[in-house]
Order: structure tokens, then C-alpha cells, then sequence
């Protein structure tokens, strides 16, 4: 399969550049990405692992853009992927000064990392939008961690990153945090559940998961995911992508009100999960 990441944080759009064939074989061409999210970083570590798994070779083709691919090196993407990957392009002078009130690098989430990265995000959310807010938004984030660890844990593993924004440019402080699983996904997960077999498709098992006490499970506790809008917005607009199987949601929360989710299908296969989840304050 060759996935070409063209612009900005192009695993956030619809539109995404991919050859698909039969082999397990993954070219990565991010030669042409003009601005990485978190998401995107979060995904090619768990693509490529999933893939390497089924025992494709791995390719990744840096960035151009000398900016971007200083950014995919200090956020510790090339150190994720499979030992065996081939990255083709050059590599920066890797620039280690200490970032750890403003970014999360590439890790990888297991249950056992988990309390560590989750308090090293309630960290990262204090220090950029104040203890109250960012107190309510780690705990949010922690539905997400919960998630992958509790259900979305494939043999590949998941992987979590996170960037936090001044807002000087933006008019927002920002906190954006991508957590990537390779499990067997939404669909998969809902369908363990009698009452929710007849979910058809990946699309409606995305909308369905925002829907208050919907779970994969007998428990009527539902996977936080309602909530965890609820808390993100609540002082802030917060907005919420999700990607698994052929499904892709849009959900957004502004302090006084939710706007409608918005599913539609991909042409683009997600194994697993991802989502990402940005949320804003003003300075």
C-alpha cells in the first residue's frame, strides 16, 4: 500500500492520496506534508506497526519541507517505527532542548505506560491552559487512554502524541492529542454487544459510540466518549475526529452547545482506531 500525506494534517480530511494492493507492504510518502498534527504522527507508528506485524516491508519518505520533518524527528516518530523501516530522505540536526510543558513525543500506550502518560498529559494541559481547565481536559483525555487500553489494544500495541499551542497565531491557546490503536475496532467492539449486532457499518458504529450508554459490553456505562466532549467543551470550543474501518466522525462541543456529529465513509481502511481531539481556549 502507498499512503501519500499531502498538506496539512491530512489524516484529518477525507481526502487522502492512497494505492492500495494485495501485499502487506507499506511505502509511507510524506514528501509532500506541509504541516504533521499529532494525529498524524500517532497513525504511521501504528499503521507501520500493524503492517510489520503481517510481515509487509516499511517505508517512510520524510518531508521536503526541512521544517516538518525536524518535527516529525523531535517528536520521536522515527524512533517508533519498526526497527526494520527504511526511512529515505535527511534527516535534521535533532534538536533536543527540553519541550516537555509544550509537547508529548511518540509513545508508545500500553496498560502499563498508561498512568505515566496520563499524568504527563495532565501536566502538559495545567501548564497551557490553566489548572481548572486543565484538569477537566486531562480527565477527558483519560476516556481516550482508557479506551485504547481497556478495548483497543491490538498485537501491534497503540500509540499516543500530543502538541500544545501559545495561540499567538491562532487567537486560541490549543491542546491536540492523537491516541492510534490497532484493535479490532469500533464495529468490532459494538457487535460484542447482543444489543447492538445489527450495527452495519463502520459509520453508523462511530455515531453510535457517541450516544450515551452505548458499549461493546453488557455494562450500560457506554466508553466516555459523550462525556468526554461534554468535559473538553465546557469552557472551550473542543473539537473530536475519529477514524476506524471505513467510518470517519466529526464531533464538535462549544461551552453552550453540541454541533450535530458528522460520520461519512472513506475510502481509506483504518485498523483499529484513532482519534484525535483538539481542544481551544482563548489567551
Amino acid at each position: 500500500m502507498l499512503l501519500e500525506l499531502v498538506g496539512r494534517q491530512p489524516l484529518l480530511r477525507n481526502d487522502l492520496h492512497v494505492v492500495a494492493d494485495v501485499g502487506s507492504d507499506l511505502v509511507v510518502d510524506a514528501s509532500r506534508l506541509r504541516f504533521a498534527s499529532p494525529l498524524d504522527l500517532a497513525a504511521i507508528a501504528a499503521l507501520t506497526h500493524k503492517r510489520s506485524a503481517a510481515g509487509g516491508a516499511i517505508e517512510l519518505v520524510l518531508p521536503a519541507d526541512a521544517r516538518v520533518a525536524s518535527y516529525v524527528q523531535r517528536m520521536d516518530l522515527i524512533t517508533r517505527l519498526p526497527a526494520e523501516a527504511r526511512v529515505v530522505g535527511h534527516l535534521p540536526f535533532d534538536d533536543r532542548r527540553d519541550r516537555a510543558s509544550a509537547l508529548l513525543e511518540t509513545s508508545p500506550l500500553t496498560p502499563e505506560t498508561a498512568g505515566a502518560l496520563g499524568e504527563r498529559i495532565g501536566r502538559l494541559a495545567k501548564a497551557s491552559l490553566g489548572t481548572g481547565n486543565g484538569a477537566r481536559v486531562s480527565r477527558s483525555i483519560g476516556e481516550l487512554i482508557d479506551n485504547a487500553v481497556s478495548h483497543g489494544l491490538g498485537p501491534s500495541g497503540a500509540f499516543i502524541a500530543a502538541q500544545t499551542y501559545t495561540g499567538r497565531t491562532t487567537r486560541y491557546r490549543r491542546l491536540e492529542v492523537a491516541i492510534c490503536d490497532t484493535g479490532i475496532g469500533v464495529l468490532r467492539h459494538l457487535r460484542q454487544n447482543p444489543e447492538h449486532k445489527k450495527v452495519a457499518t463502520s459509520t453508523d458504529a462511530l455515531q453510535r459510540a457517541l450516544e450515551p450508554g452505548v458499549s461493546g459490553t453488557a455494562e450500560q456505562r457506554g466508553n466516555g466518549l459523550p462525556d468526554l466532549l461534554a468535559h473538553a467543551g465546557a469552557r472551550g470550543p473542543a473539537r473530536l475526529v475519529l477514524r476506524s474501518g471505513d467510518g470517519l466522525l466529526h464531533a464538535g462541543r462549544q461551552p453552550s452547545s453540541a454541533s450535530a456529529p458528522r460520520p461519512e465513509s472513506s475510502p481509506t481502511w483504518v485498523e483499529g482506531t484513532w482519534a484525535w481531539l483538539r481542544v481551544s481556549f482563548t489567551p
